[in-house]
């Protein structure tokens, strides 16, 4: 054998060691720390595929049983108000006023039904759906209601009931409450912060009625009627 073979055959049995280290470091590392980073992440996809299956479980149970109530009055003049909403998988509504059970109905796809005993000023309603075969519970959110039953205030400066003038206008002014609207002979006046209002009123010959009324937010209203007599020769 040539110096040349031995030469080349030294290199191949070399390499072949090389590869044979290699195999070995390859198979204990697999073993040592493979296995467990493949176990991790094997887990670590489970997981992902459990958490994306609650939340899909979630949105399901969400979409299937829902309440909505219809819009509620902001402000009434009554003590017992209606409402009516729709639900879903749900047979139980419980109403809440000012935070204390007042009530609780039967419920179906649709529903109405009446929240009794407003007390005057402001009132916080809530309403709680209840399933009885799936345990299932469900908040509404709040609703504000102004109740308020008293008459605004209308006091009339001038003029005074039964004046007679031969002035063919005539001022008309007067005091009343904030958030209020004033109209004479149905036609509205401007109000201002402090709840005074004033017009001028054209006269016709002979008797003129004047009706004029203040309604508040909530539908309440007062009313005071004045008999003017124009005449120009008085």
């Amino acid at each position: 054998m040539s110096r040349l073979e031995k030469h080349q055959n030294k290199q191949i049995f070399q390499r072949i060691a090389i590869a044979f280290v290699l195999f070995i470091a390859f198979i204990f590392f697999f073993f040592s720390v493979g296995i467990k980073m493949l176990v991790s992440f094997t887990l670590f996809l489970n997981q992902l595929a459990n958490n994306s299956s609650k939340q899909q479980a979630s949105q399901q149970t969400e979409s299937f049983n829902s309440v909505n109530i219809d819009p509620i009055p902001s402000a009434t003049n009554s003590a017992n108000l209606n409402f009516s909403g729709s639900s879903l998988n749900f047979d139980k509504l419980e109403i809440y006023l000012n935070d204390e059970k007042q009530d609780e109905i039967s419920i179906s796809d649709s529903f109405t039904g009446e929240i009794k005993g407003l007390e005057k000023g402001t009132n916080t309603v809530h309403f709680i759906a209840k399933s009885s075969s799936s345990k299932e519970i469900k908040k509404t959110p709040s609703y504000d209601i102004l109740y308020k039953s008293d008459k605004p205030k209308l006091e009339v400066q001038e003029p005074n009931d039964n004046t007679k003038t031969n002035k063919e206008d005539i001022k008309i002014s007067g005091l009343t409450d904030k958030e209020t609207t004033i109209r004479v002979n149905g036609q509205p006046l401007i109000v201002d912060v402090g709840g005074k209002f004033t017009t001028m009123f054209r006269l016709k010959d002979g008797e003129n009625k004047i009706e004029i009324t203040a309604e508040d937010i909530v539908g309440n209203q007062e009313k005071k009627s004045l008999t003017i007599t124009y005449s120009k020769d008085e």
